[in-house]
């Protein structure tokens, strides 16, 4: 399964059982991050492993355990450890309309060192060394944030920072996560369904829109249906979505993104509902390691084509990338470069087979909207067009 920031098991640590001599379980490592942006700075701990999240929320946690995050004296809370993890999954059931979570989204912003959380937040060394004197915070209390705890910890802030230092809304804070979430948990995904009838799928959640859009293809019938979103994801009441086929007997899918890298639900055939089944996709393409990240749904004009590009560009403004087409299954890497003066994205992919795709598009450096894009697949003349999304990771 594939993990942001290319995450891998990186240790096994054998344990030895007590009072026996023989080998206990082994602890396996994973790598994490945390994000409201991504946030520098904060103590971690997870079983027996425990560090400071790195310059871009980097953290490591046993498989299966609780991470427990906190700042000096204020404990953040904790959450079973995953990929990608924010301040809602350290709140039992929080959502983004949950008190507790705003205020320790809107806690995390006021530490950020230069006061823009959108090119992350960063927790100076001086502000860690001097919190541990800090009292713990009640992030339900009806007087947050103004009891004295938290304005002795202002005050700390702005002395050693050297800046002015206040609590931003909770309207700023839930568009500030609402923005983080939409970035960590868009992108294209591939999978399969199943139940009264099996075929595969593919999805793009856009990361301006929040949508999720896509097709599925039925090798029975060499059926190739576009899938439309019909409500885009909920952030502020899980991270749940529906999706339509487009024709006569559409299929709907019901799901949620239930990681930063899996989806799943179920699907329902709306003309008879005594057909239906499950549905699973995983992340397609890289989740990190770049400035931008770019993913759109394709489709040719003769409507035999359909499938998903996902493109990552980086300081240096050199593009990279996947592209899948579903009803062929061929997969092959993408590369080219954006030109900024034209907001424009050129790339070409590297197939050794009959499907060679030559992407143009044009990128809205304000909405971030990947539109008004072709491409060509050479070998088979066939042309078409794509829509998308993108973000700034941070």
């Amino acid at each position: 399964m594939y993990k942001i920031n290319g995450l891998i098991v990186v240790s096994m640590l054998g344990l030895t059982a007590c009072g026996g001599g023989g080998s206990g379980p082994s602890v396996v490592l994973l790598d994490g991050v945390f994000k409201d942006s991504n946030v520098s700075g904060l103590s971690y701990e997870s079983g027996g492993k425990n560090g400071v999240t790195g310059t871009k929320g980097e953290f490591k946690y046993e498989e299966g355990a609780d991470v427990k995050f906190s700042i000096g004296g204020v404990e953040l809370g904790s959450g079973i450890g995953k990929a990608v993890m924010t301040p809602i999954d350290l709140v039992t059931d929080g959502t983004l309309a949950t008190p507790e979570v705003i205020n320790k989204v809107r806690f995390l912003m006021m530490l950020d060192e230069n006061n823009d959380a959108d090119d992350g937040i960063e927790i100076s060394k001086e502000v860690q060394a001097i919190a541990a004197d800090w009292d713990d915070v009640d992030f339900n209390a009806d007087d947050f944030p103004y009891n004295q705890a938290l304005t002795n910890i202002i005050s700390d802030v702005s002395r050693e920072d050297d800046r002015r230092t206040e609590f931003g809304s909770a309207e700023k804070a839930v568009a500030h996560l609402r923005s983080t979430l939409l970035c960590a948990f868009a992108g294209a995904f591939k999978g399969t369904y199943t139940g009264s009838e099996s075929g595969n799928i593919v999805f793009v959640v856009n990361p301006v829109t929040g949508e999720v859009n896509g097709s599925s293809y039925n090798p029975n019938n060499e059926g190739l249906v576009e899938i439309r979103s019909a409500d885009a994801i909920n952030y502020d009441d899980g991270l749940e979505f529906s999706a339509v086929e487009v024709e006569a007997s559409a299929k709907k899918f019901n799901g949620v993104l239930q990681s930063a890298d899996d989806i799943g639900g179920k699907w329902l055939n709306l003309s008879d509902d005594s057909l239906s089944g499950a549905f699973t996709a995983e992340r397609f393409g890289s989740n990190s390691g770049s400035s931008f990240r770019y993913v759109a749904s394709f489709v040719s004009n003769r409507g035999d084509d359909r499938g998903i590009f996902t493109f990552n560009i980086d300081a240096e403004d050199i593009v990279s990338g996947k592209t899948f087409s579903l009803n062929t299954g061929v997969e092959s890497n993408l590369s080219g470069t954006l030109v900024r003066a034209e907001n424009k994205l050129t790339a070409k992919s590297d197939s050794d087979t009959d499907s060679v795709y030559e992407i143009t598009g044009f990128i809205d450096p304000v909405t971030k909207a990947f539109t008004s894009g072709g491409w060509i697949n050479g070998p088979s003349s066939s042309t078409g067009s794509f829509v998308g999304g993108g973000c700034t990771l941070n």
